[in-house]
Order: structure tokens, then sequence, then C-alpha cells
């Protein structure tokens, strides 16, 4: 996607490179969740007995605190990507394409002059985190207070730890306003781009060959005005010249839509169309049944729950959670429910980088870089590495709030009972020693007890998400679809040369 998308005339493979490390690293990280899920799982049987390598708890703390130090390890480095290796990188090849004279100490120093305000804000984190107690847990009765005790017990302390829970929590804050402004748009228009029907390079070509003709002909009505050698009018004059330099414009129009034309992939599209079309609805259905679940949660957490206890909300109080309950279904045929969580957590990444190249890149209200094939800036793949690695670190937790039995203690049950046992799912009521956290469900549970109003932050950001998925899905079913030449060249461009695009 890297390489599609990088501009053809920069040669200069620094910016490329990091981005596609970047990405990497993040998808490594987001794909932690489901080797989490499946290893805190298969520790049990289902009828709610350990299995026999993991009956000795040292063995099962052994296997937990290597999938924690993996997690750790994954969100280190992606700390130092995100705040120091990204900005360093923005401005040292920013000062090299304004002048290609600067020598590299000169741009490294002045990358680290500009990138230095990063490095503060990391180590600033990491500081508070290991020595700043936010909140604690209030000293009153009740079930929910009970609750957040017991993953309290089960969650132990320590400075490092601390630090890294910090700096992941405040990443995922700040992916969460990229879910907001990407991603919810991304989740209605990807699907409902393979349903829509796809523009006809044929038709726009015939459209592009009448424009040439009219202004031919309004050339040669120029032309044909001042053929006694009387001199033009400046009005008729600046007409002319424009023209004439819209002839070499659409030269290269028509060569791009001959291009798409031609191509195979148009041709191979043409009988691929009834399986797109099948491939859109499923889509949809899998984001109306991830947002749904995300609804679902949201408005038990606010009836439940409150501010002071950070939204946090036993799994008894669930209603009926769509994603939920056809991960905790699919548990019967192993692997199913590994599999289909790791395609979801692909689908919404791919939903993620679809948003960032249909709406671009902003600052406020001005657009800085658009995302096109093979004509993306340099420092635009940079900023689109950060953005979509901050989206997958706040993945996570956004999985954690749809999918919260499943996301938390996976396929566990346990053993309810001495005389008639019964069989349940672990939830937070589980005694003690019989159930176990999933990793990433520990180091938000860590940093939610640190720090109280975290819960809170992330329940209102997840709750803005739903809503402007809601505003984009009405949106994106109601836009036209973009043209080929859109596509090809960007709406920006395609805006800068209206009317030669107006077809």
């Amino acid at each position: 996607y890297i390489v599609r998308y990088g501009h053809a005339a920069y040669t200069d493979l620094g910016p490329r490179v990091i981005s596609i490390l970047t990405c990497v690293l993040v998808l490594i990280s987001v794909l932690l969740l489901p080797v989490d899920v499946f290893m805190t799982s298969y520790q049990k049987y289902s009828n709610g007995t350990w299995r026999e390598w993991a009956s000795d708890n040292s063995t099962r703390q052994q296997i937990n605190n290597s999938v924690l130090y993996t997690y750790y390890t994954c969100y280190t480095l992606l700390t130092f990507s995100i705040f120091i290796l990204l900005p360093f990188s923005y401005f040292f090849f920013e000062e090299g394409d304004a002048d290609e004279d600067v020598p590299v100490a000169d741009r490294c120093c002045t990358a680290f002059k500009y990138s230095a305000c990063f490095i503060f804000l990391v180590c600033a984190l990491l500081l508070c985190g290991a020595f700043i107690q936010f909140g604690s847990i209030p000293n009153t009765n009740g079930t929910t207070i009970d609750d957040l005790k017991y993953l309290g017990d089960q969650i132990k302390e320590r400075g490092v730890e601390a630090a890294l829970s910090t700096t992941i929590s405040v990443c995922t804050v700040m992916g969460l306003f990229v879910f907001i402004l990407y991603t919810a748009y991304g989740l209605s228009a990807f699907p409902l781009n393979f349903i829509k029907a796809r523009g006809s390079a044929a038709k726009e070509l015939e459209k592009l060959n009448c424009n040439r003709i009219v202004r031919d002909e309004e050339e040669r009505l120029l032309i044909s005005k001042y053929a006694d050698g009387r001199p033009m009018i400046p009005a008729d004059r600046r007409r002319m010249e424009k023209l004439r330099g819209d002839k070499h414009r659409y030269n290269e129009l028509e060569r791009l839509l001959d291009s798409e034309r031609q191509s195979c992939w148009t041709k191979i599209q043409i009988f691929l169309r009834p399986f797109s079309i099948v491939l859109g609805i499923v889509l949809l259905l899998l984001s109306i049944a991830f947002m749904s679940s995300l609804g679902v949660t949201l408005a038990d957490k606010f009836v439940y729950s409150n501010f002071t206890m950070g939204y946090f909300l036993s799994a008894t109080h669930y209603h009926y959670n769509p994603m939920n309950f056809i991960l905790s279904e699919a548990q019967h045929i192993f692997p199913i429910d590994y599999v289909l969580i790791t395609l979801l957590v692909f689908y919404v990444a791919a939903c993620t980088v679809n948003g960032i190249r249909r709406i671009g890149i902003w600052f406020f209200w001005v657009k800085v870089f658009e995302v096109v094939p093979h004509r993306t800036m340099p420092q635009g793949l940079l900023i689109l590495s950060g953005l979509f690695s901050c989206a997958m670190v706040a993945l996570n937790q956004v999985v954690l709030v749809a999918l919260p039995t499943y996301a938390t203690y996976g396929s566990q049950h346990y053993r309810n009972g001495t005389g008639n046992v019964t069989v349940v799912p672990c939830d937070n009521h589980a005694p003690p020693g019989e159930c176990q956290l999933t990793q990433f469900a520990s180091i938000i549970a860590r940093f939610t007890l640190h720090a109280n109003f975290y819960g809170a932050i992330v329940t209102y950001l997840i709750t803005a998400f739903v809503a402007v998925y809601v505003v984009g899905f009405v949106v994106a079913l109601f836009r036209r679809k973009r043209n080929i030449l859109e596509k090809v060249i960007g709406t920006q461009a395609a805006d800068e040369d209206d009317p030669l695009l107006n077809i």
C-alpha cells in the first residue's frame, strides 16, 4: 500500500521504509490480541477445569508474562516510532525537500530541534505514569466496586508497567480521535464502495472528448474573430492562452483514462461485479454488527455505571451483544472464533486506511495532503503511518468495549457450586483463581484503576465514534461515487483543474 501510494517523482526510499516498518509493527501489535485471547482460553477445558500443563499457577504466570512482555515490547517500539522516529523523519525529509544542498548533519540538527518537544512529551508521560497516582477506587460499597476490586486483586502494580500503561493509554486516546475522524467514515464508505456501481472509463473518455471538441470550436471562433490581423483585446488573449494551455492537460487526462480503460484489472472487475455486491453487503452487515455491539455496551455503561467508576461495568449487566454472541458461539468450533476476530481486526484496519484515503490529511480546515496512488508526498506517507499507528493502538481498546466478555476472558469457563456443579462462562464474579484476564485487559484495567477518569474519557470518545459513524453512513449512502479521474489524480487536483474534469 505504501509503495503504491508513494509519489513516483520522489525516489528517496527513507520515508517509505520508515512508513512500512511502522505499519508492520503496529499490525503485529494489534494481532497480539487474538493470540492473547487464545493463550488465555487454551489454559482451561470447556468443562471449567485447568489443562494438565496449566494446572500449576507458576506455569500459567510464566505464559502470561511472556504475552505481557511481548505487548510491552511492541508498544514500547510503537511509542518510540510515533513520538520520536516519525516526527524526526518528517522534519528531516522536509528540510531536504526545501533545499537539496543542505548537509545531512544540518538536516539532523534541524529535525532534532523540531522533534525535541515530542521527546519531552513521551518522557513526561513515562514519569507521570511511574510516580503520579491520578486516582483510586472510591471507598464505597456496591457490586461495581467489588468488581473493580476483583480486577485489582489480579493485577500487581509495578512502576515500569504503570509507566508503560500510562503511555499506551495516552496513545489510545489519541487513536480514538483518529477513529472518530477517519475510521467512522471508513466503516460506512468502504462496504458501500463495493455495492455502488463503478464509474466507466469509456464514458468519461467520451465526455472528455466532447469537452475537447467544444473548446477546440471556441478556439477556432476566437481565431476567426481576429482573422483580419487586428490585435486581440486582453480578455480574448488570456482566454486563447488558457485554451491552448488546456490542450496539454487534455492529452494527459485522455492518456490516463485510456490506460485505465484498457487495463486488465478494469476488465476483470466487470466479471467480478456480482461478487463485489455480495462482498459489500457482507462487509456492511459486519460494520453494522460491530457498531451495534458498541452501542449496546455504551448504553449499559450509561445506565448501570457512572463517571466516578470510570463507566466500568460488570459483564453480567450486558444485554444481547451481536458480536460477543457470535464469537462466543463460534468457540464451539475451533479455531473459528480466532479466525473471526483476526478478520475483524484486519477489516477495521482496512476501513481506517480507506477513511484516510477518502478524507485526506487535514490541519484544522486546511487540507495538507491527499492520499492518491503514485501522488502522495513523502511527508504525507509519514503522517499516514502515524495516524494509522495511533488508530490501531486504540483498536484493541475498542474491541475490548465491543466484545467485553470475550476480549477479557476468552472462552474460559469455571465450575460453580460444590454439590450440583454448573459450568458457567467466566466473568468478574468468578471465584478468585478460577479465571484469568487477557493480558491486554489487564493493561487497560491497570491504568483504569490508576486513573479513574480514563474509562470515562474512553467511553465518551467511543460514543462520539458511534455517532459519527451514523452520520458518515448517511453521507456515504447518498454521496456520489468518485469518477475515474478523481481516483487517479485526487479530488483536490480535480477541483483545481475544473472545468476540465467536469465530466
